[in-house]
């Protein structure tokens, strides 16, 4: 198959004579590119305004001739708060063309150009289910990543809870749910847009349902972002619950400290009081440390015992 990565206006119409299935990658391109793109394929007004605006839903478009498919992929970014980015991608399909158009690079339709280049045109089928099943199996990497930032960011949590986990929480869980929201649209539009696309007139079918492995794939992808998003707003539970403890555990340091100041005090209190047997007997360094220092090792080594031996119940 013919796989172009501009817009080249002989080949194309000698592509169009022939009635011979060709594939045009486009990357970026102008608005006078897309123009003559547009006047090449006869490709409607519409559609093309939605190509050159972007930032489109995911949806179907049907036109006399062709359709509009705005379908979405990803990338891993690198970035630990945002490890994932969504492509959109425009596809024009009619039974001669395959036409995609992308404002971000996108390393498996560049992968698909020399595999595609050998592939014969007599199941145009199968080739557009290379490109959307390419699109689609692309998330599988974004969501290990982003497995991968969730499981650090437990084990950050669970070792000691700081203020800026919950930050990073609430951002991943935002880019999450971000493509989820995208990738089950997707998933739900994809049945209509499969039947859609196997009803193009002069489009070949392959030898089994291929558009139908898509769909899978799609409610794969769609569930298992939706069990991360359920995983990270347990991990914000988690969160709170690991940061109760740790305040839990400085409040039962202080609450042992507290308490040996108390009988630390009832001790010097007591003592302290100017009763005449107190000032007339307690004068020598013996009696200073048997009631002095013995008042207060005595009381501490009975309370430290005690809450040792009661931690377990208690604490």
């Amino acid at each position: 198959m013919l796989v172009l990565t501009a817009v080249d206006e002989a080949r194309i119409r000698a592509q169009r004579e022939r009635d011979e299935f060709f594939w045009l990658d486009l990357l970026s391109p102008s608005d006078d590119d897309l123009g003559k793109l547009g006047d090449l394929l006869e490709l409607h007004p519409v559609a093309m305004e939605d190509t050159r605006e972007f930032g489109q839903r995911p949806k179907i478009d049907l036109y006399e001739h062709h359709l509009l498919l705005v379908f979405y992929s990803a990338r891993v970014t690198g970035d630990p708060d945002s490890p994932a980015r969504p492509i959109e991608v425009h596809v024009y399909l009619s039974g001669g063309f395959v036409v995609t158009v992308r404002r971000e690079p996108c390393l498996v339709l560049d992968q698909l150009h020399e595999s595609l280049q050998p592939e014969s045109t007599k199941e145009e089928e199968v080739l557009v289910y290379r490109i959307l099943d390419g699109l689609t199996d692309a998330f599988y990497p974004v969501i290990d990543r982003i497995e991968e930032e969730v499981d650090a960011l437990e084990a950050d949590v669970l070792a000691r809870p700081r203020r800026e986990y919950l930050s990073r929480i609430y951002r991943l869980k935002q880019a999450v749910h971000g493509l989820q929201r995208l990738v089950s649209v997707q998933k739900e539009q994809f049945h209509r847009s499969s039947d859609e696309i196997l009803n193009l007139a002069g489009l070949s079918h392959g030898s089994r349902a291929y558009l139908r492995d898509v769909g899978d794939h799609l409610a794969q992808v769609a569930g298992e972002l939706q069990r991360q998003t359920d995983d990270l707003m347990a991990l914000t539970s988690t969160y709170f619950n690991a940061n109760s403890d740790r305040l839990n555990a400085v409040a039962t340091r202080l609450t042992i400290g507290t308490t040996l100041f108390v009988a630390w005090t009832l001790v010097t209190g007591f003592f302290g009081q100017n009763f005449g047997w107190l000032v007339d007997h307690i004068r020598s360094r013996g009696s200073f440390i048997t009631f002095g220092v013995g008042g207060l090792v005595v009381p501490t080594i009975v309370l430290l015992t005690l809450f040792y031996v009661k931690r377990d119940d208690w604490f």
